[in-house]
């Protein structure tokens, strides 16, 4: 779930105890409007407000985690969040889970980069196809590197 539809309409925190009290196993938000996309950062803030709403379900925050230092500041920011969910992050540098599995940064030899590389290249044009709509995808977030 987003924060909302519009950026200075949130209606997320209104939605949480609804969402624990239809049965939900778990809630994960991302912290930006459909309207915001990536104009602003996501208002880590807010999903610990939402996230203090239920009780019973865990809550997977969402948005601008990119590095390991950035997930821990979240953590902070959200002590509610029973997890996060990596995105962008995780199409833009592969090897983040391994930084934050180990509490700090990991700067891959040209070796084990170009190794990710074909893994990621395969998984992309798995996921995305093989056409040419799925290589330009791909590709997007190979730039990224």
């Amino acid at each position: 779930m987003r924060t909302g539809v519009y950026a200075d309409k949130s209606v997320a925190h209104e939605l949480f105890p609804k969402v624990e009290q239809w049965g939900a196993s778990a809630v994960t938000i991302h912290g930006r409007s459909r309207e915001q996309r990536y104009t602003k950062n996501a208002n880590w803030e807010y999903i610990e407000e939402c996230a203090s709403k239920v009780n019973r379900i865990p809550v997977i925050g969402n948005g601008d985690i990119l590095s390991w230092e950035e997930y821990n500041e979240k953590k902070q920011i959200a002590p509610h969040v029973s997890s996060v969910m990596l995105g962008r992050g995780a199409l833009i540098k592969p090897w983040i889970f391994k930084e934050i599995k180990e509490g700090k940064t990991w700067d891959p030899t040209s070796s084990e980069r170009f190794e990710i590389l074909q893994k990621f290249t395969n998984y992309g044009l798995e996921h995305w196809g093989s056409d040419t709509k799925g290589v330009e995808c791909t590709r997007r977030f190979l730039l990224e590197w």
